[in-house]
């Protein structure tokens, strides 16, 4: 037996482990995720190989998916809608349905049971995330979606602005500074789907790893996950979270935060924190997001020892 084959038995035999029953521990309350939530950085691929959005299909059921999309995030959505209905459409999905709302009274008026019916793949586009939840958040719509991703096997997908919007504790604006100071990020509520994971998007590319420990320091059990673009996180309703794409996944547990003064300095003040851990995770990589920990990859690439 290969490396990579215990590999994959050690993922086999965590997600039979962790959700025994009647051995729940506290630790699994913290996400409660019935299918999969696929989350995404942000500038995924439409247009050529399409993987991340190939791989939301194939979680959802490949051309048999029944995708709805949420464009609402966007300044265009139209626009938006039309881009991913097409994207869809060419990778096999013959109707996908689009949530048509521009405002609240929009989203009020659409019967969320009609929407959502039948529906295996939910696809939430990027945009503005302040404006994703300003206008879903709280309608019926919300919350039957909310529903679903807790007690189905549904496949949610948000990209940058829908990939942030997915936490209870949302960034919602925050500077690309070279130190953590404490006020370089703004969190709000989001829609919830992540109750003590905070999303970032574009994160490399951006250069946003001070804003997500200083957003992990306001609340040190609140685990960053800070995604690059054209690369995906896979959440699975054992525990496992799965990097899939062209980039990196990195990860700020702050659990073990030793000394953190946060709340002592002034607001444009650089601040100091001990005991921050730091991961970060490539395509194919796996994370245990309720243990806190990653799960060992194949060593193959190792030399032997001498």
């Amino acid at each position: 037996m290969t490396n990579a084959q215990d590999y994959n038995n050690l993922k086999l035999v965590l997600t039979k482990s962790v959700f025994k029953k009647g051995a729940m521990t506290e630790q699994a309350d913290r996400e409660i995720i019935g299918g999969h939530l696929l989350v995404i950085g942000g500038a995924e691929d439409k247009y050529n190989e399409r993987r991340i959005l190939k791989k939301f299909l194939s979680l959802a059921g490949d051309k048999a998916a029944e995708v709805l999309i949420v464009p609402v995030a966007s300044d265009f959505p139209e626009f938006a809608a039309d881009v991913y209905t097409q994207a869809f459409r060419n990778l096999g999905v013959t109707n996908p349905r689009v949530l048509r709302a521009t405002s609240r009274q929009d989203v009020f008026q659409a019967d969320p049971d009609e929407l959502l019916d039948g529906v295996t793949g939910v696809f939430i586009t990027g945009g503005d995330q302040m404006r994703l939840v300003s206008v879903l958040g709280g309608t019926k719509f919300a919350a039957k979606l909310r529903k679903l991703v807790r007690e189905t096997d549904i496949v949610v997908a948000g990209t940058s602005a829908g990939a942030a919007g997915m936490s209870t504790s949302m960034i919602v604006r925050g500077e690309s500074t070279p130190h953590p100071h404490k006020n370089s990020v703004r969190l709000s509520p989001g829609l919830g789907f992540l109750k003590n994971i905070i999303i970032d998007q574009h994160f490399s590319e951006r250069g946003r790893i001070s804003r997500l420990i200083t957003a992990v320091s306001y609340n040190p059990y609140n685990l960053g996950i800070g995604i690059d673009e054209n690369t995906a996180i896979i959440l699975n309703s054992e525990g496992i979270l799965e990097v899939f794409g062209a980039g990196s996944a990195t990860i700020v547990d702050g659990s073990e935060i030793t000394y953190n003064e946060i709340a002592e300095v002034d607001e444009f003040q650089p601040f100091s924190v001990c005991g921050v851990r730091l991961h970060v995770l490539r395509d194919g990589l796996v994370y245990d997001f309720l243990g806190r920990h990653p799960l060992q990859p194949p060593s193959e690439f190792l030399l032997p020892d001498i």
